[in-house]
């Protein structure tokens, strides 16, 4: 809304018309990546912010909180925005915004650096040839540009710029690991460079390929979609009574994951514990825990 209000303040009686001039200048030539402190991101459902913390790292915050973003992800975004090139300028101005998109507008993004904010509306699709036209409220221009270009920021939400990785924990530093499937438990302890099964006097020993398989596995775990991240009812995900818990300890550090029941054919909901958020993780991680002894043992 304060995008769209400072579009009929900026033009309430000029707009451009459909007369344009094919150019190859960049969108924003002044931009220094390195300066870009933020970046948000507006859409008709939801609205969030890419902000750089002190240290460096990227975050995403929404109105529910603050969380990690995925580096990779946002610095890509940034190269796009950064090296966009408009394929054609409007030349004149008219009061007919509508006729490009923007004051309908379902897609909005501003970019702030140290120095100066450069918001933007991003209108329709060119109806000859390809590209989406943008409004730069700051400049009072309307560019037609290519939609490789607005990809990361068109239709995003939160949860498509946040570190779907869980698992913190270095895996060679993992000295203990607990398991719960059903009425399956155990404890798993390595001494030595090898793992046994804690307390045991028979001669039931894990089999390596096993641990190192489920080691391999949860030290790539990651989100296929962050479900809540307020409080809310377990049961409604059927973590109130999880249907497999594992832990991973180094030391006295440790993460431990619970499994609810099955969200869809391909993901279960799983938390981490003493944390509220709920997630959605893929099935295999489940799959690969041992159900019973013989399957930990390999026999």
């Amino acid at each position: 809304m304060i995008l769209l209000a400072s579009v009929f303040l900026y033009d309430r009686n000029e707009a451009p018309d459909e007369s344009t001039e094919k150019v190859t200048e960049q969108v924003f030539p002044n931009i220094d990546s390195k300066e870009i402190r933020s970046i948000k991101l507006k859409d008709e459902s939801s609205s969030f912010t890419l902000e750089k913390a002190d240290n460096g790292d990227w975050m995403v915050v929404t109105n529910s909180g603050e969380y990690r973003a995925d580096d990779e992800l946002v610095n890509n975004l940034i190269k796009g925005l950064t090296e966009m090139k408009m394929k054609s300028s409007i030349n004149e101005r008219t009061n007919k915004l509508n006729e490009y998109g923007f004051v309908q507008s379902r897609n909005e993004f501003s970019i702030d650096t140290e120095k100066a904010s450069y918001p933007v509306v991003i209108g329709d699709k060119s109806p000859v040839g390809s590209g989406t036209y943008i409004y730069d409220l700051g400049e009072g221009r309307i560019m037609l540009v290519d939609d490789a270009y607005l990809e990361g920021v068109v239709n995003k939400k939160a949860g498509d710029y946040r570190d779907k990785k869980l698992f913190a924990m270095n895996k060679d530093n993992i000295d203990k690991i607990t398991m719960k499937v059903g009425d399956f438990s155990v404890e798993l302890k390595k001494d030595n460079g090898k793992w046994n099964v804690a307390d045991s006097k028979g001669s039931d020993t894990p089999d390596s390929g096993v641990v190192t398989a489920i080691l391999d596995s949860y030290s790539g775990l990651e989100v296929s979609e962050f479900v809540s991240d307020g409080s809310v009812d377990l049961k409604d995900y059927g973590l109130n009574e999880p249907i497999a818990v594992i832990g991973f300890y180094s030391g006295k550090d440790g993460e431990e994951f619970l499994f609810g029941k099955r969200k869809d054919e391909t993901d279960f909901y799983l938390k981490v514990a003493y944390q509220k958020p709920v997630y959605a993780v893929s099935k295999n991680y489940f799959k690969i825990l041992p159900k019973n002894m013989d399957q930990l043992t390999g026999k």
